[in-house]
């Protein structure tokens, strides 16, 4: 049976969109560990760090790969990006602060979810695209 296209486009891009997360989750691993063990910083810094990298491999990423034809091949604009920044890491680092045992493994979801639901508006709207 078939369950239109809404259906397939979702899951399609939800599927591309937890493939770039995974990518940039795995990036932001390793640049946290090789700053901390390679480089000695203070992990405050070295997860400062880690996260602006896999923050930009991240957006690049989405852009590129999940909500390309929603952004019919322009990218998001400043605003879009710096929004979409400001609002990822309060929730990244606000949980991060709050999270205790074994919640600090659905760290990275509401910013996920957050991150899915603003990229998917903001990459049908003219005013968030250059």
């Amino acid at each position: 049976m078939d369950q239109g296209l809404l259906p397939r486009i979702t899951k399609h891009r939800l599927s591309r969109f937890c493939s770039v997360g995974v990518i940039a989750t795995l990036i932001h691993a390793g640049i946290l560990s090789l700053l901390q063990a390679g480089f000695d910083l203070p992990r405050p810094d070295a997860n400062l760090m880690a996260f602006v990298v896999a923050f930009v491999v991240s957006m690049a990423g989405q852009q590129r790969f999940t909500f390309n034809d929603r952004l019919r091949g322009k990218r998001l604009n400043a605003n879009g990006l710096v929004i979409l920044f400001l609002v990822n890491a309060t929730a990244a680092f606000g949980l991060g602060s709050v999270a205790r045992g074994g919640s600090v493994i659905l760290l990275p979801v509401l910013p996920a979810v957050i991150n899915y639901v603003l990229l998917y508006l903001f990459s049908g709207s003219s005013r968030f695209r250059r």
